[in-house]
């Protein structure tokens, strides 16, 4: 019996041996990782691209560099920065993807199309617009673990605690290719030499940016987009001022008509009050700043909904929630005549169920 065993784990560690003789090992040392990479427009058609590379120092802090050159096609561009590297220049460790803003109204499939099928890309990494030029940002010097880092911890924190809505490659590759469905992508901007801001989102419609969001209503598209919590918002109760924090918030549709259409949208969210400004604060208060908050939630989603309708743009999904629910269902005539005709009744209910100590 221990000599079969024995036998057995013989011939599994041998042939562990043997597969790994097959691949081909790529020490860290000797080659460059690429964990950034921005694309803005060039002459022509020309595309201008710029490769973050961090290099790690002996005292473990890191010096960002950049590679940039111009090409057409963009896969030629790693071709360039294989003759501007005395190193192997290798791109398996993508973080980030940034796109100059006049690249994005220009077009963005082409690359997005390009690193949906490079096998060595992760699906989680983020896209992003930059108010700006995409090269001048990678140029900064943000936080102690690199500029790639820095930027997608910035992305992954305001996504889980703030009013950033969850995006990444397979996201945003799923609404382009969806039915009925706009893509979006942040929007940063370069703050300073040492610091990044979040600006916005970017609503891209056939893979070019047609409209954009400004920061300050993030909170409500994400409400209406997908489910919500960490973030907060202001309301103003009289001359006083309070702050929500949403725990958590659902989303509901509901087609109520058609010919023409009306959708109704139930937002129930849970909140807690963050901060008020007057001396004191009772159960009566409280139920103001539900009320005021649930005005504030229709008046300002209900604008952002007549927004993309103008522009013919539907990041919230209602042509593809439709498509759905009814069978037969004209996606052509929705999109050139029901859509911009759409009713949409947004019904928000808030719970506030933390206040701290009430008077």
């Amino acid at each position: 019996m221990e000599k079969r065993k024995w036998i057995g784990c013989h011939i599994v560690i041998s042939s562990l041996l043997l597969l790994g003789g097959c691949v081909n090992t790529e020490i860290i040392d000797d080659v460059r990782l690429v964990t950034g990479i921005g694309y803005d427009l060039g002459e022509g058609d020309k595309v201008v691209g710029t490769a973050l590379i961090p290099y790690y120092l002996p005292d473990q802090k890191i010096e960002n560099n950049t590679l940039t050159s111009s090409a057409s096609p963009t896969r030629d561009l790693f071709k360039n920065y294989q003759q501007m590297s005395s190193d192997p220049i290798v791109g398996g460790a993508l973080e980030v993807v940034l796109f100059g803003m006049d690249f994005a109204k220009n077009g963005i499939y082409q690359v997005v199309d390009s690193l949906g099928r490079d096998p060595g890309v992760g699906t989680k990494m983020f896209l992003v617009v930059v108010d700006g030029e995409a090269r001048e940002l990678l140029e900064g010097q943000y936080g102690k673990r690199g500029n790639s880092s820095y930027i997608a911890d910035l992305l992954d924190h305001n996504i889980k605690t703030r009013d950033m809505p969850k995006t990444n490659l397979h996201l945003f590759m799923s609404d382009f290719y969806q039915t009925g469905k706009t893509s979006f992508l942040p929007i940063i901007k370069k703050k300073s030499e040492t610091a990044v801001e979040i600006a916005g989102l970017a609503l891209l419609n056939n893979g070019k940016m047609v409209d954009k969001i400004p920061r300050n209503k993030m909170f409500y598209f994400k409400l209406m987009a997908q489910k919500h919590s960490g973030g907060s918002i202001r309301v103003d109760i009289g001359k006083h001022k309070a702050v929500v924090e949403s725990i958590n918030s659902r989303l509901k549709k509901k087609i109520v008509r058609r010919n023409p259409y009306e959708i109704d949208v139930h937002i129930k969210m849970k909140g807690y009050l963050n901060q008020y400004t007057g001396r004191g604060l009772n159960q009566k208060i409280i139920h103001e700043v539900e009320r005021t908050l649930e005005k504030q939630i229709r008046s300002n989603a209900g604008e952002l909904v007549k927004q993309f309708q103008k522009k013919g743009v539907d990041p919230f999904g209602f042509g593809h929630y439709a498509d759905s629910r009814i069978r037969g269902f004209d996606y052509k005539h929705w999109r050139k005549y029901d859509y911009k005709s759409l009713k949409v009744n947004i019904k928000p209910h808030v719970n506030i169920v933390e206040s701290g100590v009430i008077e």
